[in-house]
């Protein structure tokens, strides 16, 4: 499974590779397969602002009847907040599949894949050809039955779920937008900035 999914990787990384340029967290053509294993999600680190994780999801009717999970982590720095998802590549076929990424707190993810428990999710969503270019953060946020959540994530540590549901080959590359919060003085003073050229205009 491996090399199919190596040689998969491969043949996206000419097409996803300008987008992601030195801003990748993981590429599995080049670093190896992300777990499988909810209770031991690949530890990744955040390299800037855009931080790429592209990788290759098998669903079970191309796997000999196994899905292939996807599992990983990283912590988002205090100071810092996740701002968005964007699904920078999304390749299947046919292309009305859709893939399924889900996103919790903490390092481990919290529910077995064969017995999914959603209320213990941060959100989850499922994406497919028609969400490239999008940011899919906030569809994630209202997954139903999960937690939810509205904006952007704070500082902490979030685990992911990606998989393939359908009988079909997956080439994910997800953009995870990490920036800086701005201060309260900033803020503050971006306020303060406002009112006074509103005062100059009166």
């Amino acid at each position: 499974m491996t090399s199919i999914k190596t040689l998969l990787s491969l043949s996206a990384l000419a097409v996803f590779t300008s987008s992601a340029s030195a801003d990748l967290m993981w590429d599995e053509a080049i670093d190896g397969d992300l777990s499988g294993d909810y209770l031991n999600p690949t530890q990744l680190f955040t390299k800037g602002v855009n931080n790429h994780v592209i990788f290759t999801t098998v669903g079970s009717g191309d796997n000999g009847g196994q899905q292939d999970l996807e599992y990983f982590t990283f912590t988002v720095d205090v100071g810092y907040e996740l701002a968005a998802i964007i699904l920078d590549g999304f390749e299947t076929s046919p292309e009305s599949n859709l893939g399924f990424i889900g996103i919790a707190e903490g390092s481990v993810f919290p529910t077995p894949p064969n017995a999914p428990d959603v209320t213990s999710l941060l959100g989850y969503a499922l994406p497919g050809v028609t969400d490239v270019g999008n940011d899919i953060l906030q569809d994630m946020g209202s997954g139903g039955g999960s937690q939810g959540f509205t904006g952007s994530l704070g500082a902490g540590t979030y685990s992911f779920w990606a998989q393939e549901t359908a009988p079909s080959t997956d080439v994910w590359d997800l953009n995870f937008v990490v920036t800086a919060v701005p201060a309260p003085g900033a803020l503050a003073l971006l306020g303060l900035g406002g009112l006074a050229a509103r005062r100059r205009r009166g």
